[in-house]
């Protein structure tokens, strides 16, 4: 009784096929130095991700201000703001 029918598979066929051309490939040398290339977008993206977290910590600050009671307005800026916002010039 034969068992083993291996060499009749098509499975088995192109498995020796793939390891000839493997062989047949030349390797290249691997450099020993790693490098990492960040996008123009991929820089752009994280300057801003660091401009939100600034800002984030700067509304935290202000909402402390605010529950402690410290927090201090300076109205004459305020105005001046709104100002400049909704006229489009100095106020000054």
């Amino acid at each position: 009784m034969n068992v083993d029918k291996t060499g009749n598979s098509p499975y088995l066929h192109s498995y020796q096929k793939t390891a000839k051309i493997e062989k047949s490939i030349p390797s290249t040398p691997v450099s020993s130095e790693d490098h990492v290339q960040i996008s123009n977008r991929a820089q752009e993206l994280y300057q801003q991700t660091a401009k939100e977290r600034a800002r984030q910590e700067r509304v935290a600050e202000i909402k402390l201000q605010v529950e402690e009671g410290t927090y201090q307005v300076n109205s004459k800026k305020l105005a001046d703001d709104m100002t400049n916002f909704w006229l489009g010039g100095s106020a000054k």
